[in-house]
């Protein structure tokens, strides 16, 4: 069983120096079931294209980070906040990074030496600074989306 997934997904607009932080949540699947997990991926990637929609064109995606980021800020229930973004690289390559949000770059790297499951994911490089605005599936009405507001779509 796949549980619902937070994605943090960070966008550059190529036309201007402009960032996006973005927080989609694909639904939960049955592993038994390969046409619900193509469904999770799908609704999520609806769900970020829609907002992308909303926010403009042409974006360069620069990364994505998986489950838990470091700031408080990143798991509250409504966005629209501009913000100090600090990212790096992983092991793993793109689009993987570890991001967060800091006052500065010292405190986002002790944050992160002092998380060992972030750690685990073998962050490379040197922490980037972006300001980005931080939006979330809260901030919009998926309802043309079919199943945009699914959590979970394991049959009860």
């Amino acid at each position: 069983m796949a549980s619902e997934l937070t994605i943090y997904s960070i966008y550059k607009t190529q036309n201007e120096d402009k960032y996006f932080l973005l927080r989609t949540e694909r639904p939960g699947f049955s592993n038994a079931y390969q046409t619900q997990e193509d469904m999770a991926y799908k609704i999520e990637q609806q769900k970020r294209d829609y907002m992308l929609a909303q926010l403009g064109t042409n974006f360069e995606r620069i990364g994505e980070h998986q489950d838990y980021p470091i700031g408080e800020v990143l798991y509250l229930d409504n966005g629209n906040l501009e913000l100090d973004v600090y990212y790096m690289e992983t092991k793993s390559g793109w689009p993987w990074v570890i991001l967060g949000t800091a006052n500065s770059e010292s405190e986002f790297l002790t944050q992160l030496n002092d998380d060992e499951d972030l750690l685990r994911l073998d962050p490379i490089g040197e922490p980037k600074h972006i300001k980005a605005t931080f939006v979330i599936e809260n901030d919009f009405d998926f309802s043309e989306i079919e199943n945009g507001n699914a959590k979970d779509l394991r049959p009860e």
